[in-house]
């Protein structure tokens, strides 16, 4: 892989090794939302519990990078690692589309808000990111994790939640920057 395809956050190599079904999500479908506080971008604490009054997508990713960092050497090699930004870009270009099928968006991982706010300005999303960085709701509902340069990141998975509970779990998640054209199709399934 050149240098210029592992420097641009925006784009994806057509070689990417392809995530497997390790069965880590089999026990999530139908499970009620837990009452879990976590910080969004919009420094609003949100309560998982509470996301009954409107159905949710919540896409979780392992962690984005920066414009002026290098990916780290060895991301690539890991099976669903690459693609957050391009996963997050999605859900933005098609972020009118959920909207009309009635469901607001949310994205998760366990970066810092801080780290999490700099995305959403730099790419422009129009809808919130929450952080998890202190593994509560990852540990509670033993969500899929990989070790990466002493980080602890989860999985790439998608979630549709509906009358407080997860009705549809999309993992593993590949390519990742077609995710929000898979749940749309799904939704209007």
């Amino acid at each position: 892989m050149n240098k210029t395809t592992r420097d641009n956050f925006y784009s994806l190599p057509t070689d990417l090794p392809r995530p497997t079904d390790d069965g880590a999500c089999d026990h999530l479908e139908g499970m009620p939302l837990p009452s879990i506080k976590l910080c969004s971008t919009e420094n609003q604490i949100i309560d998982l519990a509470e996301l009954t009054l409107k159905p949710t997508v919540l896409f979780f990713y392992p962690r984005t990078g920066r414009p002026d960092e290098q990916a780290p050497i060895g991301w690539e090699e890991i099976p669903g690692a690459r693609g957050c930004t391009p996963q997050s870009c999605g859900y933005r270009d098609h972020f009118s589309e959920f909207k009309t099928l009635g469901f607001q968006v949310l994205g998760v991982s366990t970066q810092t808000t801080e780290f999490q706010q700099e995305l959403i300005q730099r790419i422009h999303l129009p809808f919130p990111i929450l952080s998890d960085s202190e593994f509560v709701l990852t540990d509670t509902l033993k969500l899929p994790t990989f070790e990466f340069n002493e980080m602890r990141l989860l999985k790439r998975m998608t979630w549709i939640c509906k009358d407080g509970k997860i009705l549809k779990v999309f993992y593993p998640v590949f390519p990742p920057d077609k995710n929000a054209e898979t749940v749309i199709a799904w939704l209007k399934d």
